[in-house]
């Protein structure tokens, strides 16, 4: 945002997701001069900016040069260097825009959403400096900080009592960036270019007019003609001001769970199972993607889950209809759509075993969601609670759902009830699967039954007339719920593929719900269950 009315020397630009205004103007000398806010920028984030730069000129990281200067003066010094005949000198901003490249550029800092880079022509004599304060400057930004907390104050209040959460699923894809070089310098005085400054002004987003404000302005050294403006508003997908920084670990976690795979041949899956160092080691390298409390806004949720560090990742997370929009707490629920195989959005809904307090919210999910199959895979106590027994014996009303038990059928590991629901004047069918025979912070010593049981509910699903999720719990509803979900989904990879590939399916299950497969020996187990049904396929098809 380029905003000549603010100083006559300095260009205004925007970062939507750091939430940064940033003054730049130019130096004689080959040093840059960064005027940020020293206590946002911790070491991680200047490092990350760093490498980015040097990855978006091709040169290494040491040629990027970042010191922090004292609290005083508010800012970093940046210069980037070349190595010309074993002498290290400061490269001239043309020569640093022409080096730019702009995608290495856009992937390292998309999270900046850099959208242009251009020159500035900028002329400042001297050791000139504005003038900082007056009386009435003094009095003006008294006054305007007063009213901001007031403003601001009011608005959260109206925020917290307004509004209504509907978050759907979404995959974030970056719009092609609208990223050019505008060079408006005259071919003279870029030799004289040297250096970069930036400088914060956070309140004049809220308040743009308060332009007879003045402001300090760091020190330019003499004969400085040219700056690099790099316009931060919309490269890439734009977060909301409310979005954290993204750190580069977590960057790095969510690129993992994009891309990761090892496609396993049917003799490759039958030879990786006899091989448990390398399951292991595999499975470690995998991020959790755990979620952090602060990032769920709504006030009271921990009265609703089962573990207090086990939550829903909000992009994907099951919300409740609610008549309220004020109580967010009504539509919540510790539960996420995960996607089944080739992307279906929706095949499941994984969750926690249901709580007392969130049986009828277990029910309303169910009817609203119009699954078909709940899956159970836990019993209702083990070493400690598990579960809340959530079905009557005969017939049960939860909140506005009515659950009737029409009839049990007993297998040797789970068992089978065949109930209705009713809501209003609507009826629906649904089946009801309890494997029981999974022990307690182990794994089965046979798959044969986790597959007879997947047989079986597929089959349920594909003849029932609700087209909705699978429901499929645990304890936690991450680790049995995470093993049942990725055998599913390998073995219809198999089916029709000929291959598995159970990294990328685990990846794919924690960037939808973290923690998902939540041990070594689970991910072992379901290469195991995977390597029994390749058996019977093979036998099956005669190879």
């Amino acid at each position: 945002i380029h905003a000549e009315s603010f100083h006559p020397n300095m260009c205004f630009l925007f970062s939507l997701h750091s939430q940064r205004w940033i003054a730049v103007d130019s130096s004689m000398s080959h040093q840059c001069y960064l005027a940020v806010d020293v206590k946002r920028l911790n070491n991680s984030l200047l490092r990350w900016f760093r490498e980015g730069v040097a990855a978006a000129l091709g040169v290494p990281a040491g040629r990027v040069h970042i010191n922090r200067l004292n609290e005083k003066k508010n800012g970093i010094e940046l210069f980037v260097s070349s190595d010309r005949l074993g002498i290290s000198e400061p490269r001239p901003a043309e020569e640093v825009i022409q080096s730019l490249n702009i995608g290495v550029l856009h992937r390292h800092l998309g999270h900046f959403g850099i959208t242009e880079v251009s020159t500035e022509k900028n002329v400042l004599q001297g050791e000139q400096r504005d003038h900082v304060w007056n009386r009435e400057g003094f009095y003006a930004v008294v006054l305007f900080f007063t009213i901001f907390v007031i403003v601001i104050t009011c608005l959260m209040v109206l925020y917290r009592l307004k509004e209504k959460v509907q978050i759907s699923d979404r995959q974030l894809k970056a719009p092609p960036p609208d990223f050019h070089l505008t060079p408006t310098v005259p071919p003279d005085s870029v030799q004289r270019s040297k250096g970069i400054k930036i400088s914060p002004f956070i309140f004049l987003l809220f308040f743009p007019s308060l332009h007879f404000l003045t402001f300090p302005s760091f020190p330019s050294r003499r004969g400085s003609n040219v700056s690099l403006v790099l316009d931060m508003s919309a490269l890439g997908s734009v977060e909301p001001l409310n979005v954290a920084v993204v750190t580069p670990r977590e960057a790095a976690a969510r690129e993992y769970l994009l891309c990761a795979g090892r496609p396993l041949t049917r003799l490759q899956l039958q030879d990786v199972v006899n091989n448990t160092h390398k399951l292991h080691a595999e499975f470690a390298e995998i991020p959790m993607n755990f979620i952090d409390p602060k990032e769920l806004d709504i006030p009271n949720h921990g009265t609703k889950n089962r573990y207090k560090t086990i939550l829903p990742n909000p992009h994907s997370r099951v919300i409740l209809k609610s008549k309220s929009c004020n109580d967010l707490l009504s539509s919540y629920i510790n539960a996420n759509y995960i996607r089944g195989y080739l992307g279906h959005e929706k095949a499941f809904i994984a969750t926690q075993g249901p709580m007392v307090n969130t049986v009828n919210d277990f029910w309303q999910m169910a009817w609203q969601e119009e699954s078909p199959v709940i899956v159970m895979i836990t019993k209702l106590k083990e070493k400690n609670e598990k579960c809340v027994l959530y079905w009557p014996e005969k017939r049960g009303i939860y909140g506005k759902v009515e659950v009737l038990v029409n009839s049990i059928r007993e297998c040797e590991h789970y068992t089978t009830r065949s109930l209705t629901l009713k809501c209003g004047n609507q009826t629906r069918m649904l089946q009801h699967y309890w494997y029981t025979s999974w022990p307690d912070h182990k794994t089965p010593d046979s798959a044969m039954p986790l597959l007879q049981l997947m047989a079986d509910v597929e089959t349920d699903r594909r003849s029932s007339a609700a087209m909705g999720p699978v429901i499929v719990h645990c304890s936690a509803g991450i680790g049995r719920t995470g093993c049942f979900i990725a055998t599913t989904i390998g073995c219809q990879q198999l089916q029709l593929e000929g291959v598995v590939d159970v990294l990328s399916i685990t990846c794919r299950l924690r960037a939808d719900r973290g923690g998902m497969i939540q041990t070594g020996e689970q991910y072992e187990f379901v290469h195991h269950a995977l390597s029994l049904y390749e058996t019977r396929l093979s036998a099956e098809t005669g190879q």
